[in-house]
């Protein structure tokens, strides 16, 4: 308990650092989050379709402040967004915890802290953070998931099965893309363990869940329609975007999957069949989503997901190796981490902007208007700053067709010049580039703002 308690605490403590350290949300989306959140406080939705749970738990909370007299601010908001985040990932030891004791996979203590310490610690956990609080806890409600069905399968109470349910559809009304682990994920599981009647309860829970995206978020069901069209159109191998922690994770999922199966191989007539789906799920998770000829914009995001797998493998196949082998894999564990959290830090994310240029970037409502005919332009993870400060539609520049000038009165390109949280490492996000019917508006150390020339 006493191991327990301190990488938790070692967990939230760094994720506090990574998020209070800077007066705005690092990461690219950081303004995305107070900015939904916001948006549903005032008007009671969302201003972009999203998957919804994260922004009504921020807006609930803050709803629960109030109600003790403080004022909801767009500095308290920032406060509740951050703090939300920074709790979500320790949190997953708690379901974890579970899921180890259920397993009884060795009595060697190193093991287990070495698990626990590369569950929150290790490098795809301290990644998911501040612009990526939706993967997080959507991660958070998957493990509670597991630990459900695992306490399922030991006790059979069908309380277990309807709480598994739950965090499941609780993860899908999170984050989609974890939806889609945990629903890969039971497929091999009910599929292999309970056969038809596993075939039956997936299609029930593919129904539902594509039934939901549809409905919260249409644009975001289309995609998933014809993602297997361009999953293998930029292969990450093939155009150079693999970084050495990529390799990295990659030889380690392989060598995983393949111990996987070797166990599952010689020991197929001694385990359960819900022993044998769960090695056949984390085998086939680490193999899908290690790839590297998917497309890189997928593999980056799919690859947030390893450790997952990698986790669950390693507490499934501990008690078929020898405890000197264990040692070393406890060793592992602990160097990864170790790795993972200076690699992390010494690199750190920035918001897209530092403070002066957020206070400049506050002067444009003398030229902006919030009368609902406005869009504003702007390099990706500078609009959603922009939304926030202005109060204005905003958008990228791959977003300008005909209706956008049918819907807009007011179109207004945002390019930002200085002011950069790191001028060595900007995001790779290129500004937008103004069309020469426009004339400049705003011009200062920090920003120009051009508006289009339109004719109505």
């Amino acid at each position: 308990m006493v191991r327990f308690i301190l990488i938790f605490i070692a967990s939230l403590v760094i994720r506090l650092f990574f998020n209070f350290s800077q007066e705005l949300i690092p990461g690219v989306n950081g303004g995305y989050y107070p900015l939904q959140v916001r948006c549903l406080l005032s008007n009671g939705h969302l201003a972009f379709s999203d998957m919804p749970l994260l922004f009504y738990l921020n807006a609930a909370i803050l709803k629960v402040i109030s109600f003790f007299g403080l004022s909801i601010t767009d500095n308290l908001i920032l406060n509740v967004v951050k703090l939300t985040d920074s709790i979500s990932i320790p949190l997953l030891l708690l379901p974890l915890h579970k899921i180890i004791r259920l397993s009884n996979p060795s009595d060697l203590k190193s093991f287990e802290s070495g698990i626990l310490a590369f569950s929150v610690l290790s490098f795809s956990p301290l990644v998911l953070t501040s612009d990526l609080q939706k993967n997080a806890l959507a991660i958070v409600f998957f493990f509670c998931s597991f630990a459900c069905f695992l306490s399922f399968q030991n006790s059979k109470k069908k309380i277990d099965v309807f709480l598994s349910i739950a965090f499941l559809v609780f993860t899908g009304l999170t984050h989609f893309g974890t939806f889609i682990l945990a629903f890969i994920y039971l497929f091999f599981v009910l599929v292999f363990t309970y056969r038809k009647k596993g075939m039956s309860l997936m299609a029930i829970l593919l129904s539902i869940g594509l039934g939901i995206v549809f409905i919260i978020d249409i644009s975001r069901f289309n995609r998933l329609r014809s993602f297997w069209t361009v999953i293998f159109e930029k292969p990450a191998l093939l155009n150079g975007m693999l970084a050495p922690p990529d390799v990295l994770i990659i030889l380690i999922s392989i060598s995983l999957a393949g111990i996987g199966t070797i166990i599952l191989i010689r020991n197929i007539d001694h385990l359960k069949p819900f022993q044998k789906s769960l090695l056949l799920a984390n085998t086939a998770c680490l193999i899908l989503f290690s790839f590297p000829f998917m497309d890189g914009e997928y593999f980056k995001r799919l690859s947030l997901f390893l450790f997952v797998p990698q986790i669950l493998l390693l507490l499934q196949i501990a008690p078929f190796i020898h405890v000197g082998k264990l040692k070393a894999i406890s060793i592992s564990l602990f160097i990864l981490t170790l790795l993972s959290l200076l690699a992390v830090s010494g690199h750190h994310k920035e918001a897209v902007l530092d403070k002066p240029a957020y206070e400049d970037l506050k002067q444009l409502n003398l030229v902006v208007k919030n009368d609902g005919k406005t869009i504003i332009i702007a390099r990706h993870g500078l609009e959603w700053w922009a939304a926030w400060v202005l109060k204005t539609h905003v958008g990228q520049d791959k977003a300008i067709d005909n209706d956008l000038f049918r819907k807009y009165k007011n179109v207004i390109f945002i390019r930002q010049i200085n002011g950069f949280r790191n001028e060595f490492d900007r995001t790779p996000f290129h500004e937008p580039a103004v069309p020469e019917n426009s004339k400049i508006i705003f011009s200062s150390k920090y920003f120009k703002a051009f508006k289009l020339n339109t004719t109505r």
